[in-house]
């Protein structure tokens, strides 16, 4: 189950970009003092670190499938996930807005100059090409499934790259934000806009953080597939027309690359008698003794391996709807003995047609 290549480009490159933003931050922050220099210079040591923590979930996660993991080990994604908004939310948020409050009870003067306005425009170009550069590669991905570019983010794009989005957005963001306060304290005099711009940078990483936990936890529990995916599924078994009903369908997104379905179904009794007709001999079956069991064995196993075909054909037409389809799990549901009160009917998903049961 390996991560898309863009993903880890993506990752790469906003690691790479922000390595060296950390480093210049931290160096005007040093030099100015200002404490919304050091929001950012933190802000970008929060996403460097994050971006650690969601190459090696990535790595991780694109480890094969083996006896100890049978679906693979793609939920590390998930984990390292929620691991990187932690560090979001704990450092980035936390120590921006503490040091945002504590500049307010306990204002200084900024010493800002030309080279603080240096580095912010520096940052600027850097944040925003690694931002520009992970836009464009999921408006590529997005219109290459035919999706809208904020429906492809919501239900298709890795969370990693997600992730990365959302950071290198909220990085450009800050650095407007950050500029802003910075050149009104300067204006001013008055080191309040420097504080002020602080917390509300620190507030902005809080909330993709949260954002961030919360997809990725839906996703480490195993959310459904979209309802439309869902449809598609039951629309493939359906397809063929030899399954007269299904019901008790499940879905599950192992990763955003792969999707386990499971469902009831049952095949309609012409399409089984059509196949058991085939399967005896066109002499009939003998009314006793050995040869009568030869030829219902015959029978039975060519049955057998008729339905078995059909399952496979089955699979092979949701796979071809739905190529995320990894593992499917068709079960023929239990029917009661002649005489024996029915089951209820149940309803089938989306349409599907129930036919009465015996």
């Amino acid at each position: 189950m390996a991560a898309p290549a863009s993903s880890l480009t993506s990752v790469l490159v906003a690691l790479s970009g922000n390595t060296l933003v950390t480093l210049v931050k931290f160096i005007a922050f040093l030099l100015s003092g200002s404490g919304a220099m050091l929001s950012e210079a933190i802000h970008s040591a929060a996403d460097t670190g994050n971006q650690v923590l969601l190459f090696l979930g990535l790595k991780r996660g694109s480890r094969e499938r083996d006896a100890s993991f049978h679906y693979g080990y793609g939920g590390e994604r998930f984990i390292f996930g929620i691991l990187s908004a932690s560090g979001i939310f704990f450092v980035g948020c936390g120590v921006t807005v503490y040091h945002g409050i504590q500049s307010l009870l306990h204002p200084h003067t900024p010493e800002i100059g030309p080279v603080t306005f240096a580095v912010l425009g520096f940052s600027f170009l850097v944040e925003g090409g690694v931002l520009v550069f992970a836009v464009r590669g999921m408006l590529e991905a997005a219109s290459g499934l035919g999706m809208p570019f904020f429906r492809y983010v919501r239900e298709k794009a890795d969370p990693a790259a997600v992730a990365i989005l959302l950071e290198d957005g909220a990085a450009v963001l800050g650095l407007v934000l950050a500029t802003v306060g910075i050149l009104l304290a300067y204006l001013t005099g008055n080191p309040v806009f420097d504080a002020a711009a602080s917390i509300i940078v620190g507030l902005l990483l809080g909330v993709i953080a949260v954002y961030l936990m919360v997809e990725n936890r839906e996703l480490l529990l195993g959310r459904a597939v979209p309802e439309e995916t869902e449809r598609r599924f039951v629309q493939g078994v359906l397809s063929r027309g030899t399954v007269a009903d299904i019901h008790d369908v499940k879905t599950r997104q192992l990763t955003p690359e792969a999707f386990a379905f499971k469902a009831e179904m049952r095949f309609s009794e012409a399409f089984v008698a059509a196949k058991l007709a085939e399967a005896l001999p066109a002499s009939g079956v003998p009314a006793s003794g050995e040869a009568r069991t030869q030829a219902l064995s015959g029978a039975a196993s060519a049955l057998i391996r008729a339905l078995s075909e059909e399952i496979d054909a089955i699979e092979a037409e949701v796979r071809k709807a739905i190529p995320e389809a990894r593992h499917i799990d068709l079960e023929l549901e239990h029917l009661p003995m002649p005489g024996a009160e029915a089951a209820p009917v149940r309803a089938p998903a989306y349409g599907a047609v129930a036919m009465p049961r015996p």
